[in-house]
Order: C-alpha cells, then structure tokens, then sequence
C-alpha cells in the first residue's frame, strides 16, 4: 500500500512539473489576455505632433475630420456620409497595434454600435483640464483595457480593425473635450501632425 501511494504522488509530481515546463516554453499571446489589466504592453511612440501617433506602422490619413457629404447606392438609398465624421482615420498596416497617445484613466472599453469595438481615455493636459482620446473600430478580441484601468503613453489597447459602421481595416480616432458640461468632438489632425503635415 505504502508502495503504491509512493508512486501515485511521484506521478503527481512529475506531472506539475511537466505543466509548468509547458506553460513557461509557451506563454499566452497578448490577444489571449483580453482586458488582462497586468497587461502593459508597449509600442513604439512616435510623434509628428504634439501627441505621438495612436497606430504602429501608421500609412495615411484615409478621411479627414468634417461633414460627410451623403454617399447613396443605385437605389437612391443613402448608406454613408450626410453628417460630420468626428474624427480622423488612419490606416496602419494590417494587424497594427492601437496605442494610448498619452498616460490616463480607461472611461470605456467595449461596443459601441457604429463604433464597434473602442476604447475612451481620460487625460489631463499642462493646463490641468480633461481631455478625451477615443478608439474607434478595433478588431474583435483585441482589447486589452478595460474601463477604470490607468494606462501610460505607448500602451497597447487594441488592434486596427474594422468593426461597426467601417469600410475597412483602420482606426478611428477622434479628440473630445468639454464646452461648459456638454462632451464634444474637435479636429485631432493639429494634435498629431504638424501643420505642413496636415495639409
């Protein structure tokens, strides 16, 4: 009997240490730990302007901040455009990462029907007054925040997508600020590029 319990914990043994082998030779991917707040991963932080650039490997510019004139299909059905586009958007390679432009609190981090998945970000500016980042049609499962968590400049929240109302692969990215208590949108183009670059 002795004999037998011996060998039932030395197999017990032998396989805990051959799970923790496994686990250490092959690590979770960062898509894996969806709204881990351990995660911290970090991007590559480049600026043009006076915040640094929300996407890895950014391209272009692919639609700029204004009012949309109406897009209607052959039926004369209207299915994009007539209203203003509250921000910009850019286009990464594919898979490029999202990255926080500054350090600040998650307010939101989840659906948001023409949005898709996004991300909102609370900063304080040199003046000492709140901003907003916001995120904007991000790829399924690849949010890595979640609402209350504080995040730093080049922190990876999520991947370029093309969930919600989009046409493509990109990222949405708008500025929101305050007039008396009512949150709005304003141009995000002169806080990331300067102005030869933004034209």
């Amino acid at each position: 009997m002795y004999r037998k319990l011996v060998i039932i914990i030395g197999i017990i043994v032998f396989l805990l240490i051959l799970s923790c082998t496994y686990a250490m030779q092959f690590p979770l991917d960062s898509n894996d730990n969806v709204n881990n707040s351990n995660s911290s991963e970090q991007g590559e932080v480049i600026y043009k302007g006076i915040l640094p650039l929300p996407i890895e490997n950014f391209i272009k510019v692919t639609s700029k901040y204004g009012y949309r004139n109406p897009i209607y299909n052959s039926q004369g059905v209207q299915i994009s455009g007539g209203k203003l586009h509250a921000g910009i958007d850019l286009c990464g390679s594919l898979g490029s990462k999202v990255l926080s432009v500054k350090d600040g609190e998650v307010t939101f981090a989840g659906w948001q029907s023409g949005y898709g998945n996004c991300v909102e970000i609370k900063h304080i500016d040199e003046q000492g007054k709140e901003f907003y980042s916001f995120y904007g049609h991000m790829r399924d499962n690849s949010l890595c925040v979640r609402s209350g968590q504080n995040v730093v400049v080049g922190q990876v929240i999520g991947v370029q997508g093309s969930t919600g109302n989009s046409t493509g692969d990109h990222l949405h990215f708008e500025i929101r600020t305050y007039s008396g208590s009512n949150k709005y949108a304003i141009d995000p183009i002169p806080y990331l590029f300067t102005e030869k670059e933004s034209k």
